[in-house]
């Protein structure tokens, strides 16, 4: 019998933005000035909702603003960037998703994107392996009354 699992299917991560160039503002007149976007990567899908001072027509602050991005939605192409640069090593699909291509790469990459995603899985395990070994040498010195580290 094996124990519980946890499998990560989502992350979210929050970037501090400067810089980056305003955005029409899709909820009014004018346009947004983002400081700050959150993008979660579900099933190898983005959203991304972004943040920002609203600016109105005449050049005066209005407010906070905020836009949210779908996946199937246009972004803007810096976004875009950040959302693939950002992109986490390994997430599998959501058990039960409802749409194949969900379960598969979504990116239309192909075998190439998936040969590159599992060198990097194949990397990971490699220090993961190590790390182990590291650790385990550790235990048994210590087990021994003979820790040369304590902190690994």
């Amino acid at each position: 019998m094996t124990g519980p699992t946890a499998t990560p299917t989502c992350q979210t991560i929050e970037l501090h933005l400067t810089g980056y160039p305003d955005q029409p503002y899709q909820w009014g007149s004018g346009y947004m000035r983002p400081n700050r976007a959150t993008i979660t990567t579900l099933n190898n899908r983005h959203t991304a909702h972004l943040y920002g001072i609203w600016i109105n027509d005449n050049g005066q602050i209005s407010g906070h603003a905020d836009q949210l991005y779908r996946h199937d939605d246009t972004w803007p192409d810096w976004l875009t960037t950040l959302a693939d640069e950002h992109r986490p090593a390994a997430l599998i699909a959501r058990p039960g998703a409802s749409d194949p291509g969900e379960a598969t790469d979504p990116r239309g990459d192909g075998i190439d994107s998936l040969r590159a995603q599992l060198a990097i899985a194949q990397k990971q395990a490699a220090a993961w392996n190590d790390r182990i070994r590291d650790l385990t040498a550790m235990i048994r010195q210590h087990e021994q009354g003979n820790p040369e580290r304590t902190h690994p």
